[in-house]
C-alpha cells in the first residue's frame, strides 16, 4: 500500500518515539552494561604527512651588476628537524648563492638567509630556488622534507641597462610622516624618515632627464629636491620648477634669466610656501605659492657670490638663509625681514633649525635666537682654521646634541686642515667627542646613531651619539667605487646611501646590502612613498610601498 507524505511522517515519530523508550528491533538493543554491540567503529585519524611551511612567500628584488643583495626566507616545518639543520640553495640560471645562514626561531620556525651572486650578468631572472634540507654539513642525511622551492624574481640591471619601464602606481602618502621639506628632509637635516620599507618593495615607477644641466662647482646643490602634497620642487638652468610625484610631469615654473645675474639656489618648503634665493649682489628670496606657483614676496638679501651660498631652510613660519660679509637672514613666511644676524661670510653654508634657534658651523658653532637675530652662544671646534666653503649643514640630535664636520676641509685658512666628525654639547658649547677621518658629507642621524661616510677609511660609520664608538660599519662592494656622492638617508629600517657608482639600501640589523641601483646621484625619500635618485644624467623615482 502506497503512503501519503502525510502518513510515512507519522510511521517516523512513532519510530522515534519507540527508540526513545528503549524499545527496537533486536539488532539496535544494549546489553546490561550500556555499551553497543552493534554498527562499525570510526576509523582512526590519518596522521598528516610531514611538511615545510613557506612563511616569508616569494622574493623580488633589484640589484646593480657586481652588486649582490641579500634576502631572508622563512620557513616553519611540521617535524623536529633532525640533527642540525643545514640549507644549501640552487636555481636553473645560477642567480643565488648557494650558501645558506639558518637562524632558529623560538616558535620552530627558520630564518634562511641567502645572497644573489656577484658576476650575474645584467638582465630578468624568475625561477625557483630549490633549497635542500639536511641534517649534515655533508648532507649525508637529508630531513624528512628533503626539499622545498621558494618563487623569485631578480632583476639585475647594468650601467647601461635600458631602463625596466614604468610602473605608475597609485599614490597613497603615509599619514604620519613628513615632507621631505628641506637640504636632508627637514629642519634639522637628520635625514631620517619615520617607515619601514620591504626591500621587495623598492620598483621603478618612472624615470626623466636631469633636473639640472649645470656643470659648474655648485651643481648638486642646486638641484636638490624638497617636496609636499604630491610635488616636488627643483631648481636648476635659471628656473624653478615644480613637478607631480605620480609621473613628473610640470605643474608650474619660474624663469630667473630676466635678473641683471641670473642663478638660481635650492629651495626649501613649508606650510604652502616654496623658497628660493635667486641672482647674485643682491640675492633676491623668492616665496611662491607651493600650489600655484604665484609669487607671494620677493626679499632682498646682500650676497657676493649668491649662486651656492643661499640653500634655503624653511619652517612653518619662517625661512633661513646665509647671505655674505656676515650675515644670517631670517624672513617671515609674509616675506618681512625679521633679522640679519652677524656671523662669518661662508658659502654652501646651511643652518639647521629647531622651534627656538637656528645653528651654524664654520669652524665655530654659533647659536642663534630664530625669532630675533640674538647670538645666544658660540663653541670653537679647536683647530683654529677658517672654513669657507662649508658644503654641508650642522645635524640636530637628541635635545642638547649636534654633529658636524668640516665638509669643505679643502677650503681653509689657517689652523690645522684636517676633517673630523664632531659633537657639539649645545648646552655647555663644547666639543664632547671627535672622530679623525675625511667626513665630506652631511651625515644622517637617528635613534642615537649617526651615520656618517668616510673615505678614510673608506666606508660607512654607525656611530654612538653619546661616545662616537663605532657600532658597525659598511664598505661598497665594486673596485670602481672610491668616493661618495650622496648624504646618506635612513629610514626605521634601511640605510641608503650612494657611492659613484651605485646607490645602495643596507639593512640596519644585518648591516647587509638588500637593494641596488646602478646610478650615483643626490637622495630623497617623500611622504608619498617615492625615493628619488638625481644626478646630472637623469632623476630616477622608485616606488617604496
Amino acid at each position: 500500500m502506497e503512503l501519503t507524505l502525510l502518513g510515512r511522517t507519522a510511521i517516523g515519530l512513532a519510530c522515534l518515539a519507540l527508540t526513545a523508550c528503549g524499545g527496537g528491533s533486536d539488532g539496535g538493543s544494549t546489553g546490561s552494561n550500556g555499551g553497543s554491540t552493534g554498527g562499525t567503529p570510526p576509523p582512526p585519524p590519518v596522521a598528516a604527512a610531514p611538511e615545510v611551511k613557506l612563511l616569508s612567500g616569494g622574493v623580488t628584488r633589484y640589484a646593480a651588476q657586481s652588486a649582490p643583495v641579500a634576502f631572508d626566507v622563512q620557513i616553519k616545518p611540521s617535524f623536529t628537524p633532525a640533527g642540525t639543520l643545514v640549507v644549501t640553495a640552487s636555481d636553473k640560471a645560477g642567480v643565488i648563492g648557494q650558501q645558506v645562514g639558518v637562524t632558529a626561531g623560538t616558535d620552530g620556525s627558520y630564518v634562511l638567509s641567502l645572497a644573489t651572486v656577484t658576476d650575474t650578468p645584467p638582465g630578468h631572472y624568475t625561477g625557483d630556488i630549490t633549497l635542500k634540507l639536511c641534517a649534515d654539513q655533508a648532507c649525508a642525511t637529508p630531513q624528512t622534507v628533503p626539499s622545498m622551492t621558494v618563487p623569485y624574481d631578480v632583476t639585475v640591471l647594468g650601467s647601461g641597462t635600458a631602463w625596466p619601464g614604468d610602473h605608475l602606481t597609485a599614490l597613497t602618502p603615509w599619514t604620519d610622516v613628513p615632507d621631505w621639506s628641506n637640504f636632508q628632509g627637514n629642519a634639522a637635516h637628520t635625514g631620517y624618515v619615520p617607515v619601514e620599507i620591504k626591500p621587495e618593495q623598492l620598483l621603478p615607477r618612472w624615470k626623466m632627464g636631469a633636473l639640472s644641466q649645470a656643470s659648474n662647482y655648485y651643481s648638486a646643490y642646486t638641484a636638490t629636491l624638497v617636496a609636499a602634497d604630491g610635488i616636488f620642487y627643483a631648481a636648476g638652468n635659471n628656473q624653478l620648477k615644480a613637478r607631480k610625484e605620480y609621473d613628473g610631469s610640470t605643474v608650474w615654473s619660474y624663469d630667473v634669466s630676466t635678473m641683471a645675474s641670473p642663478s638660481v639656489n635650492p629651495p626649501a618648503v613649508a606650510n604652502g610656501i616654496v623658497y628660493m634665493g635667486a641672482g647674485q649682489q643682491p640675492t633676491t628670496v623668492f616665496g611662491f605659492d607651493a600650489a600655484s606657483g604665484a609669487v607671494r614676496f620677493r626679499a632682498p638679501v646682500g650676497s657676493q657670490w649668491g649662486f651656492g651660498s643661499m640653500t634655503a631652510v624653511a619652517v612653518d613660519d619662517a625661512a633661513y638663509t646665509n647671505g655674505t660679509y656676515g650675515g644670517l637672514y631670517g624672513i617671515s613666511a609674509a616675506g618681512e625681514p625679521m633679522f640679519v644676524a652677524n656671523v662669518s661670510q661662508n658659502a654652501l653654508s646651511i643652518p639647521a633649525v629647531d622651534a627656538s634657534a637656528a645653528y651654524l658651523f664654520d669652524g665655530t658653532l654659533q647659536v642663534i635666537d630664530r625669532k630675533t637675530g640674538k647670538l645666544l652662544s658660540s663653541a670653537r671646534d679647536g683647530s683654529n682654521a677658517y672654513t669657507f666653503q662649508m658644503g654641508g649643514a650642522p645635524v640636530l640630535g637628541a635635545p642638547g646634541s649636534l654633529f658636524v664636520a668640516r665638509y669643505g676641509n679643502a677650503s681653509t685658512y689657517g689652523g690645522t686642515n684636517g676633517n673630523e666628525l664632531l659633537r657639539f654639547n649645545i648646552a655647555k658649547s663644547y666639543v664632547d667627542w671627535r672622530i679623525p677621518g675625511n667626513y665630506s658629507l652631511t651625515p644622517a642621524y637617528a635613534a642615537g646613531v649617526v651615520y656618517a661616510p668616510n673615505t678614510n677609511p673608506y666606508r660607512v660609520e654607525a656611530r654612538g651619539e653619546t661616545d662616537g664608538a663605532l657600532q658597525w660599519s659598511w664598505t661598497p662592494p665594486q673596485a670602481a667605487e672610491v668616493s661618495w656622492v650622496a648624504e646618506p638617508l635612513v629610514t626605521k629600517n634601511l640605510l641608503f646611501v650612494s657611492t659613484n657608482v651605485a646607490t645602495y639600501a643596507i639593512d640596519l640589523r644585518s648591516h647587509k646590502t638588500v637593494w641596488s641601483y646602478p646610478a650615483a646621484g643626490k637622495l630623497a625619500l617623500t611622504r608619498s612613498g617615492i625615493l628619488y635618485i638625481q644626478n646630472a644624467d637623469a632623476l630616477v623615482a622608485f616606488n617604496v610601498k
